[in-house]
């Protein structure tokens, strides 16, 4: 074994070996892609978006409609454009292979942007064992995983909008001169980060501020790139904002009792599903101390991520609703600080990192089995759904409704599915959606 992780020293060896680690994801995520079909929302975003009704002449939506159809959806249901815009991109093939694809890449991308991070900040080289860790890192702490990476519009939400702050983050730790091109990928980037969701996408272009004002402290010189892309992130983030259709659906009263108790909430979510994180958190960075491994910027590296996660989360408090789901971006800023610390300490310790990587897979193992059993009995219920469906040819129809999930990796865990009443909101979306008459459920 000595002599195996000596070849994954060299750089070839490394290379393939992490090339392995993000085939073996992506083949996770294919697999769990294929086995989940839509659901809720997904029906809606198949069609040119004119209301949260369904209407008697419906277009299905193409890429040149999108931009139509995201007006009407920021004047009638929220500002959210860049996500859903995204979502109708993929609801327009008939085959959901090509987001099944596409969504398998953006969750390697995800990985591999989390371990860029944690690499770059403490100047180490990529480790696969240390890769492997941060996929099963994501696996065990995504909220809900089925809703914010596997159902279609939750993806396009939570999953993909990631990337683009994730990215925005990223191309601003970068030392760049403000040239045009560097000015208008900053002004894209930032716009769509602003844009991109209500809590992950500020709590990013807070972290940026903060690189920002320690790199002033550090050399007094400005960094006009990120100037440009944290100005074009509000830009983005007011449009998103005064949306007629947002500003409609938000108008809730919110006392500070009220925020009070959304606190505690949020509070005790935080200690019953991440406490172990942060307890690993806290023992990296003791043993970092103990060992004199740690730097000035590392800990301000940790720092302005944490910042960013507890931001993310607690201005949730804020909204009238505060599902799971939606701290979704501050799990993925508290992945980047524990996996700074990780490097930093083990990074040069391949035996350690290929002991824990062994170790959490076993784990992994005990969990995936179990939720892919849900996830396939979820696949193979509404196959027979769609099954009996498509044998009506468009005429009224009653099919079997689904075993309550109890997987929170299926993507029927908590989204609207069919009921008993066709006149329900979902039945007639999916009526409209497979072209029948009527959709009728019975247990």
């Amino acid at each position: 074994m000595g002599s195996v992780l000596d070849k994954l020293k060299t750089k070839t060896g490394n290379r393939i070996l992490s090339a392995l680690v993000l085939l073996v994801v992506f083949v996770i995520l294919m697999i769990l892609n294929m086995k989940t079909m839509y659901t809720a929302d997904d029906f809606i975003y198949r069609f040119v978006y004119h209301t949260p009704g369904v209407e008697d002449h419906m277009q299905k939506i193409t890429t040149g409609m999108i931009p139509y159809s995201m007006w009407n959806h920021y004047l009638n249901w929220n500002g959210r454009f860049v996500a859903h815009s995204v979502v109708q991109f993929f609801m327009q093939f008939d085959s959901k292979m090509v987001f099944n694809i596409c969504n398998s890449l953006i969750y390697v991308l995800l990985v591999v942007l989390i371990n860029k991070f944690a690499t770059k900040l403490t100047k180490k080289r990529n480790e696969p064992f240390i890769l492997a860790l941060v996929f099963l890192f994501t696996w065990f702490y995504i909220p809900f995983f089925g809703q914010s990476v596997l159902w279609v519009s939750g993806a396009g939400n939570y999953l993909w909008m990631s990337i683009i702050y994730l990215g925005f983050i990223l191309y601003n730790l970068q030392k760049r001169d403000l040239t045009i091109w560097s000015g208008i990928v900053a002004a894209i980037l930032g716009f769509l980060t602003g844009a991109s969701n209500e809590n992950s996408g500020p709590a990013a272009v807070l972290i940026v501020l903060l690189f920002f004002i320690k790199n002033w402290f550090d050399t007094k010189k400005i960094n006009w790139v990120t100037v440009i892309g944290v100005i074009f992130s509000g830009i983005g983030f007011i449009s998103m904002m005064l949306s007629p259709g947002s500003q409609a659906r938000g108008q809730m009263h919110r006392s500070i009792l009220t925020i009070l108790i959304a606190v505690g909430r949020i509070t005790l979510y935080l200690i019953q599903n991440l406490m172990f994180a942060y307890l690993i958190l806290v023992a990296l960075l003791v043993l970092a101390i103990c060992m004199h491994r740690v730097t000035k910027d590392i800990l301000w590296s940790v720092a302005f991520f944490m910042i960013g996660h507890f931001a993310a989360i607690y201005v949730m408090a804020l909204s009238p609703e505060y599902p799971e789901r939606t701290y979704f971006g501050g799990i993925m800023f508290l992945a980047v600080a524990v996996f700074i610390l990780v490097y930093n300490v083990f990074g040069d310790l391949p035996w350690v990192t290929f002991g824990a990587a062994a170790l959490v897979s076993i784990f992994f193992v005990f969990s995936f089995i179990p939720n892919y059993h849900d996830i396939s009995m979820s696949y193979y219920e509404v196959t027979q759904q769609m099954k009996k469906i498509d044998e009506a040819h468009g005429k009224s129809v009653k099919v079997k409704l689904i075993t309550q999930p109890s997987s929170r990796y299926n993507a029927y865990n908590g989204t609207t599915n069919l009921t008993t009443d066709p006149a329900a909101w979902m039945n007639v979306w999916q009526a409209k959606f497979y072209n029948v008459d009527s959709i009728s459920g019975y247990y």
